[in-house]
């Protein structure tokens, strides 16, 4: 495992950040703190970061651009639509249909425009966690399922390929992903992970083909060939990594979200750099996000 020399973007000490994402078009890097609940946006060159506290929900599981400036949630009640400039919130689907001890988790926009939703259990033990579907419509459907907690998702260059962290099984699944269809084919194991690696959890996906997992308790970032062949894994300050994209004006620079919490981290990570987001340099290029056609 090799080190690098993260600069810490922004120090807004997240409890559990989550689900960074680059908008392109805005040059402006967005992100969560998962308890917050709180959406956090800095705009590429200015140190400030804006902030927006989700109001009538208790957590924020991940995000998708959409039409309009607006960003698709995933809250407690579902999906909603959510407007910076207002602040409104409005409710767009929810395919959990709040499932008692169920909350949504991570989500990604494919290469086709469809939103693809994780579940988890709350206890994080039963595999009640599913894979949902979602087209800019509101129509949805279920993907696949089975899992204690949803991670990832990510997608290859080409969108013929979805990676999925399941996180408590310590392992990234690979499937098949085809246009015309919204149920996932030819679940294979891609990576696993040992209890000293920490659990996989936010993927992304380089132009190159390069698969990017943040290692939750394991303290690093780690890249995977299309093959499923380790390539690159590199450490960072801080035990609890959450979450990788590519950004900046070139997409060649690696954001990587953190998290503390006491009773997970060790006494000494509680005041260390845990909850920042933390940038680095990589020459490699990443891809742009497709925003959700609502």
């Amino acid at each position: 495992m090799s080190s690098a020399n993260w600069t810490i973007l922004a120090q807004t000490r997240d409890r559990l950040g989550e689900s960074p994402m680059w908008h392109a078009g805005q040059q402006a890097l967005y992100w969560i703190d998962w308890y917050g609940p709180t959406l956090h946006r800095m705009t590429w060159g200015s140190a400030a970061t804006r902030s927006w506290t989700i109001p009538d929900t208790s957590m924020i599981g991940s995000f998708t651009f959409a039409r309009g400036g607006r960003l698709v949630l995933a809250v407690d009640s579902g999906l909603v639509l959510f407007d910076p400039g207002t602040g409104a919130c409005t409710a767009f689907a929810d395919p959990n249909e709040r499932r008692e001890g169920v909350l949504y988790n991570d989500s990604k926009l494919d290469r086709f425009g469809r939103l693809w939703l994780g579940t988890f259990d709350v206890g994080e033990t039963e595999p009640r966690g599913l894979i949902y579907c979602v087209t800019a419509d509101g129509a949805w459907s279920v993907g696949d399922g089975g899992y204690a907690v949803c991670n990832g998702p990510a997608f290859s260059p080409g969108g013929e390929t979805m990676y999925f962290s399941d996180s408590a099984g310590r392992r990234i699944l690979a499937y098949d992903v085809e246009r015309n269809t919204r149920v996932l084919r030819g679940r294979r194991v891609f990576a696993q992970f040992t209890e000293a690696e920490g659990l996989p959890d936010g993927l992304t996906v380089d132009a190159e083909g390069g698969v990017w997992c943040a290692q939750y308790g394991g303290g690093r970032v780690s890249r995977f060939a299309p093959d499923g062949k380790l390539l690159q894994s590199i450490a960072l300050p801080c035990p609890i990594v959450t979450a990788p994209a590519f950004g900046g004006p070139g997409l060649s620079t690696l954001f990587v979200t953190s998290g503390w919490s006491p009773g997970i981290v060790r006494a000494e990570d509680e005041t260390g750099p845990g909850g920042a987001v933390f940038a680095l340099d990589t020459g490699i290029r990443g891809l742009e996000e497709p925003v959700f056609g609502i």
